[in-house]
């Protein structure tokens, strides 16, 4: 069995080794900050300057940073409780919105700023508000952002 001292020092490591750990995480929400602005970007040039004859072979590359928040969520360890779940609703959301904006956009408003530009930014949203809400996160916890 183990003695007070022993019982302590095991504590003290513990902590020690909590507050290392706590110094060196970073919260991906810059990272999924600039995937949606690669979105909205992508997005936009696609409803706007790609021409109508390459138009149906473009929509698969603009989803880039939905593959990579895919990919970036699947592939961590460990993430912190509910992570996965609005990752999983933030893509879907986001998936829905890009295929309604692209299908008809590319059918009915191809070229037209009115559509495309709001559209875009729509498509990015759902990257914006994992951004904040990681911000958030790491406000409350102390991690660095």
């Amino acid at each position: 069995m183990m003695d007070k001292n022993e019982a302590r020092e095991a504590l003290a490591s513990a902590d020690a080794a909590v507050s290392r750990m706590r110094g060196k995480t970073r919260r991906p929400g810059p990272v999924v900050f600039l995937l949606g602005l690669a979105m909205m970007v992508m997005t936009a040039v696609y409803g706007l300057l790609i021409e109508p004859s390459t138009q149906y072979a473009v929509p698969v590359v603009v989803l880039i940073p939905f593959f990579a928040l895919v990919i970036y969520t699947a592939t961590r360890p460990v993430l912190a409780r509910h992570h996965r779940t609005l990752y999983v609703l933030a893509t879907t959301a986001g998936a829905a919105v890009y295929t309604l904006t692209v299908t008809l956009g590319t059918v009915f408003f191809s070229g037209e700023a009115l559509w495309w530009g709001p559209g875009a930014i729509l498509c990015a949203m759902p990257f914006f508000v994992i951004a904040i809400l990681e911000r958030k996160a790491a406000r409350t916890s102390g991690a660095r952002p």
